[in-house]
């Protein structure tokens, strides 16, 4: 039996969640008490309009629950709310978005809200609420621990680069030296026996071994190709040096039109794909490697696909450091600074897919 206006205001304006329900001609129909403290706005006034929007937004435009009641497609809430709603995971037919809503008290308010529909018995769209919830503190928190990491982050990656300079300049330098020095004393043999040549050459192919394995190892701390030529270029060298080294076959593809970001979001792009390849190198026993990097006006978004063995992946990803995933753990935790979303499909026998998403 369908709930009386009475009765649904009744539950609306005891609930402490600011709510409002819109009916099927978008005029309001609830306002409660939780949202006219949270709006500075009295129900008298909202009651019966379909100019409510004003409420939240400086021009007209719908709101979510709007949006609901037309049956809008997800591509025109992406419009609205580009990369900041998600379906309900708990009510069907419901969608949820966090935004900043600036004319919300002196200094603006982040919100979360969730608008669902509202059905008669036989299913037909009546009308539609929406609840919201006060986030801003939150919000505060995380931005906060957001610079924490990233200035962290950061001062790692100066640490990084001073540690590559120095290698260069100093032991790769001696390492090269000796190098040609012993090639230089080869040539001319000096009247030397055959088993020290043979003894010679086994070092001088030890010391390039190890002046190829500095060189790796500096361009791991720091790569010049970022630097030099930007992302799409490191990338390519990235996974092309782990067919040279590991022998795992790599495919790598670029989609859409190639744009640059700032040096500090590419060179996280950057660690993001070289750790994923990193645990592909140490964990996967993967045949092949696709990595794929796509341009969108919303930003780019890269995918890292093996075929190895795969693993048991957490219930959260929050669990990920005591499950040992550290690498996946640095993944992650670089995305969440860029803003973005992580999306790891795997299992056992299953291979491993990373799927990351950044905002522009």
């Amino acid at each position: 039996m369908p709930l009386s206006s009475k009765t649904l205001a009744k539950i609306i304006d005891g609930s402490a969640v600011p709510s409002f329900v819109i009916n099927q001609d978008h005029k309001v129909t609830h306002w409660n008490t939780s949202l006219e403290a949270l709006s500075g706005i009295k129900r008298e006034q909202m009651i019966g309009k379909d100019s409510y929007t004003k409420a939240f937004y400086s021009q007209k435009r719908p709101t979510l629950a709007d949006m609901i009641v037309s049956r809008a497609t997800s591509q025109e809430i992406e419009n609205y709310y580009p990369g900041r709603y998600r379906e309900s995971p708990l009510i069907e037919g419901a969608y949820e978005v966090e935004d900043f809503f600036p004319g919300l008290s002196k200094n603006g308010k982040w919100l979360h809200f969730t608008a669902s529909p509202l059905t008669s018995d036989d299913g037909k769209m009546i009308g539609a609420i929406e609840t919201l919830e006060d986030i801003t503190e939150r919000k505060e928190l995380e931005n906060n621990l957001r610079y924490f990491l990233h200035k962290t982050t950061m001062a790692h990656e100066e640490e990084r680069k001073y540690i590559a300079r120095e290698l260069h300049d100093d032991m790769a330098q001696i390492l090269g030296s000796l190098s040609r020095r012993l090639d230089n004393l080869l040539r001319r043999e000096h009247g030397l026996n055959s088993a020290v040549v043979s003894d010679l050459n086994d070092i001088h192919l030890q010391l390039n071994q190890g002046l190829k394995s500095v060189q790796r190892f500096i361009k791991n701390l720091r790569p010049s190709l970022l630097d030099d030529l930007g992302l799409i270029p490191a990338l390519r060298s990235l996974t092309n040096s782990l067919e040279d080294t590991e022998g795992v076959i790599t495919y790598f593809t670029v989609k859409g039109e190639e744009k640059r970001f700032e040096p500090e979001v590419e060179l996280s792009l950057f660690r993001i794909v070289q750790e994923s390849l990193n645990n592909v190198r140490k964990h996967a026993e993967a045949s092949e490697v696709h990595v794929a990097a796509e341009f969108n006006g919303n930003g780019m978004r890269l995918t890292v696909r093996d075929n190895g063995r795969g693993f048991e992946l957490p219930r959260t990803l929050d669990t990920l450091p005591r499950n040992d995933k550290l690498g996946l753990m640095g993944i992650r935790e670089r995305v969440w600074l860029l803003g973005g979303t992580i999306e790891i499909n795997t299992g056992p026998g299953k291979g491993t897919t990373l799927l990351v998403s950044v905002p522009a």
